[in-house]
C-alpha cells in the first residue's frame, strides 16, 4: 500500500524527530497536524509551515480523522498515550513510531489497540545533538537507515505503508 497525500497524518510529539517528519512530509504535499505538550512548538510548526494545525490538548476529532499517526514520544509515554486515548482511534488507522526501544512497547501497544487499527514499529536511525522542533531538519534522514520491525500482527499492507513512509522521508530502510 502506498502512502498518498490524501491520507491525513498526525504526529504526536513535535520535537526534533517529530518536527523533521512534519517538515519532510509537508514539503511533499501531505496534510500534517500535531498534538504535543508545548504551545510554543505548535506555534513554531504552524508559523514555519511544518503543520496545518496543532494542539496541546487531546482532540478526539483530530485523532479520528488521521489515517496515519506517527508517535515521537518516549516509550513509556507512548504506552500511556495509547492506554488513555486509544478509544479515539478509528478502524483503518495505521500507527508507527520513531523510538529505538521496541521490546517493552510493541506487544503492549498492539494488544491495547481497537480492532482495525494497526501499529507497525519503525525507527529512523537519525538525530542530532540538539533537540526541539526549532532544530528539525528533513535532511537528517538522508542516508540514514530506517528499520521497520513487523510482527505477526502486521498486515502486508501496513508493512508496505510504513516502508513507503521511510522512502518518502528519504530513508533507505530495511525490514527486520
Amino acid at each position: 500500500m502506498k502512502l498518498t497525500t490524501d491520507r491525513n497524518i498526525l504526529i504526536v510529539g513535535m520535537g526534533l524527530i517529530g518536527g523533521s517528519y512534519a517538515r519532510a512530509l509537508s514539503k511533499q504535499g501531505f496534510t500534517v497536524r500535531c498534538i504535543t505538550r508545548s504551545q510554543s512548538s505548535v506555534d513554531y510548526a504552524v508559523r514555519n509551515g511544518l503543520i496545518l494545525e496543532g494542539t496541546t490538548e487531546i482532540d478526539p476529532e483530530m485523532i479520528a480523522k488521521s489515517g496515519l499517526i506517527v508517535f515521537a514520544l518516549y516509550p513509556h509515554i507512548f504506552v500511556d498515550w495509547i492506554r488513555e486515548n486509544g478509544k479515539y482511534l478509528k478502524p483503518g488507522t495505521y500507527l508507527t513510531d520513531v523510538t529505538g526501544v521496541k521490546g517493552a512497547v510493541v506487544e503492549t501497544v498492539q494488544e491495547m489497540l481497537p480492532d482495525g487499527v494497526e501499529f507497525i514499529a519503525a525507527h529512523p536511525m537519525a538525530g542530532r545533538e540538539v533537540y526541539g522542533v526549532e532544530n528539525s531538519d528533513e535532511r537528517i534522514f538522508r542516508n540514514a537507515n530506517y528499520i521497520v520491525t513487523p510482527t505477526a500482527r502486521n498486515t502486508p499492507e501496513g508493512i508496505e505503508l510504513c516502508k513507503d513512509l521511510g522512502r518518502i522521508l528519504g530513508l533507505p530502510g530495511s525490514v527486520n
